[in-house]
């Protein structure tokens, strides 16, 4: 039996329909229905399996974290390429922590500057830009960590020690873990509307640009007495470093300057 698609009228048999003779298409739909099955089965099957593939991850990075946060030196001193991709994502996480502790902060700043202004000038209507404050430092932050750990690489590749990139980054990563955990907690802080939460912050950046990069360079080079040497190679460090952090404040400030004068002029006026 096929229904005609044009008056619906059940034909038994044939190519045309017995009332209106219009063509008629048998198994049309079934066939559009068992591809579109088809189509759609690996595709959620896919997705599935990405899905498993990232709770994995989460779960390797997360017990990877704890490890190296009890014993940050003795386990960072034995981290190989295998863990680059967790150097990756500690990276990542340096890189987003920070932006959005600020972000906090200055949302509850705001709140308190509001609830001031308006008994004497009514609501300011000023919210933080998560755009500006977030996304935009974020970027700018990576960058910089990356060229941080860029330049460690070229440092221990100054002390004539053999060895290849993925390993630099993934060691980096590791011995970046305990300045990501204050970082965190300055996040969570911030969150909680905690003053402190600025001063943790900066205690985490200033761990991962004074101790991160000394302690990579020495952990490649204890073996190895020939080419630069450790403090120097450090000293060398610092300096590119400090050059990436003149680049870096441009980039991320340059997205906070419009924000604070619509919030000082929406105080003021």
């Amino acid at each position: 039996m096929a229904q005609c698609q044009n008056c619906q009228h059940e034909n038994e048999g044939g190519k045309f329909c017995e009332k209106c003779g219009s063509p008629l298409h048998f198994g049309t739909f079934n066939e559009a229905a068992a591809t579109t099955t088809i189509q759609t089965q690996p595709v959620d099957s896919q997705a599935n399996q990405y899905l498993e593939g990232a709770k994995n991850v989460s779960k390797r990075y997360f017990s990877y974290f704890i490890e190296v946060l009890k014993k940050p030196y003795a386990s960072s001193v034995n981290v190989g390429q295998e863990h680059f991709i967790n150097g990756i994502i500690t990276i990542v996480l340096y890189s987003i922590f920070i932006p959005l502790m600020l972000y906090f902060a200055l949302k509850g700043f705001l709140a308190e500057m509001s609830g001031l202004a308006s008994d004497f000038m009514g609501e300011t209507g000023i919210s933080v830009p998560f755009t500006d404050v977030v996304i935009k430092p974020t970027i700018a932050f990576a960058v910089f960590i990356f060229l941080v750990a860029c330049f460690t690489f070229a440092a221990v590749k100054l002390g004539r020690v053999n060895v290849n990139f993925k390993e630099v980054i993934a060691r980096f990563g590791s011995f970046l873990i305990p300045s990501v955990a204050i970082l965190a907690v300055a996040l969570i802080f911030s969150i909680l509307k905690v003053k402190l939460s600025i001063f943790i912050a900066f205690l985490g950046v200033l761990t991962s640009i004074f101790l991160v990069p000394p302690l990579v360079i020495a952990s490649f080079k204890k073996q190895f007495q020939d080419g630069v040497d450790v403090i120097y190679g450090a000293l060398i460090t610092y300096v590119l470093s400090f050059l990436a952090i003149a680049i870096m404040v441009d980039m991320v400030f340059e997205s906070l300057r419009e924000f604070v004068t619509e919030l000082l002029g929406g105080m003021m006026f």
